[in-house]
């Protein structure tokens, strides 16, 4: 946070792009089942979404 404005601190785009590879070797780490959709803007990470799959085990419970 910026103490003046109270504003979030702006990050250079070198600090984003080190930040979006840190979340993917999390979401690796993890065993991520899904896809991230990263959209650049000339250049510059402009928008990120993340759509995780969740496996569900479907054993009957009666067994």
């Amino acid at each position: 946070m910026d103490k003046k404005n109270g504003a979030p601190k702006k990050l250079s785009r070198t600090d984003k792009h080190d930040r979006l590879f840190e979340m993917i070797r999390m979401l690796a780490a993890r065993e991520f089942t899904g896809y991230l959709k990263v959209n650049f803007s000339q250049g510059g990470i402009g928008r990120i979404e993340k759509l995780e799959e969740l496996a569900l085990n479907r054993e009957d419970p009666k067994e």
